[in-house]
């Protein structure tokens, strides 16, 4: 699932949570919803954070099919990716 976040609990994507029909979330924050904390930490679900700037444009990337780009975000700094 690709959102900004699983929402809350039984509303929303909260409902797919319910029913254990996301398996991976891609989002740039967590939110409120108990249940998602839940599964993530029990290792049911699978998640990846995206920082908001890149965010967007992933994902506008990934429906044209390019499969690669490369932003600023986090170079030369402690959370670069290694």
């Amino acid at each position: 699932m690709i959102s900004n976040n699983c929402g809350i609990d039984g509303v929303g994507l909260g409902k797919l949570l319910d029913r254990g029909q996301i398996k991976k979330m891609i989002s740039s924050y967590v939110g409120e919803n108990k249940l998602f904390a839940q599964q993530y930490l029990s290792g049911a679900l699978e998640l990846e954070f995206n920082h908001r700037a890149p965010w967007p444009k992933r994902i506008r990337a990934g429906g044209a099919g390019i499969p690669a780009f490369f932003t600023k975000t986090g170079v030369g700094t402690i959370v670069r990716r290694r």
